[in-house]
C-alpha cells in the first residue's frame, strides 16, 4: 500500500493509512505493476458532490425560465400593431 502526494510516494502499512489520508495523501495499491488509487471520502469530495447537485438543479431551473421567456416572446409577436 502506498501514500502519494505531489512527488512523494511512501510505502505504508494498513495501520498508517488513516494518518496519511488525514494529511491529504491519496492511498494506492500496486496491481499489475500499476498504482490503483482508492476512493476516499473527504470533506472536499462531499462538498464537490453537493455543489454538482446544486448546479444541476440550477441548470434545470434556468431551462424552465428560458422556455417561459420563449413562449412569452412568441405570444407577443403574434399581437398586432
Amino acid at each position: 500500500m502506498y501514500a502519494v502526494k505531489a512527488n512523494r510516494q511512501y510505502k505504508i502499512s494498513e495501520d498508517e493509512k488513516q494518518k496519511y489520508i488525514d494529511l491529504g495523501y491519496k492511498i494506492a495499491e500496486l496491481k499489475d505493476n500499476k498504482l490503483v488509487f482508492e476512493e476516499v471520502e473527504t470533506e472536499e469530495s462531499k462538498e464537490i458532490a453537493e455543489l454538482k447537485a446544486k448546479v444541476k438543479e440550477l441548470e434545470k431551473e434556468l431551462e424552465e425560465v428560458k422556455k417561459v421567456e420563449e413562449t412569452d416572446k412568441k405570444a407577443k409577436k403574434g399581437e398586432g400593431k
